[in-house]
């Protein structure tokens, strides 16, 4: 299974749409045109110029007529979490114990001995020879030395 990214024109003016692909044809021609209902006009239009297009969650093309159904998604819901983060620009010395709650990100390099546990995401920029405890989603570091890490990975039931 391949993923593609799918451009397309939503077309609300036949005269615009005949404007649009006779004077820019060669940028136009791997796009598609969403119709968001019948239009014979535009359809005519659109398979003379062999331009692929969708109709109500059809698709045409210029080799095919009907090929496939898609679903168009016109609302998306994001969910925000809103999460403190800290920022440490200073080098962690050995001896130092961090325990937090909120998403950690190192600047400069941790060093042995140092103890970091979070219930956060922690990104580390700098070279890190420290532990670090990651509850949080994700753990970004850039230079490994001889640091050791703990994920714990949350499961949750859907």
């Amino acid at each position: 299974m391949r993923q593609k990214t799918i451009r397309a024109f939503i077309v609300e003016d036949y005269e615009k749409l005949k404007n649009v692909v006779e004077s820019k044809y060669a940028l136009v021609k791997n796009y598609y045109f969403f119709l968001k209902e019948n239009n014979e006009a535009i359809e005519n239009f659109l398979k003379e110029k062999k331009l692929n297009y969708i109709v109500e969650n059809n698709i045409f093309t210029s080799e095919k007529e009907k090929t496939q159904e898609v679903k168009i998604i016109e609302k998306e819901k994001i969910i925000e979490k809103r999460v403190n983060t800290k920022i440490y620009d200073k080098i962690i010395r050995a001896g130092v114990e961090i325990d937090s709650d909120e998403n950690l990100i190192f600047l400069n390099r941790i060093n042995a001995g140092a103890k970091i546990k979070t219930s956060g995401n922690v990104e580390i920029f700098g070279e890190c020879e420290g532990n670090i405890v990651c509850e949080g989603e994700y753990l970004i570091v850039k230079k490994i030395k001889k640091g050791r890490f703990f994920i714990k990975v949350k499961i949750s039931e859907r």
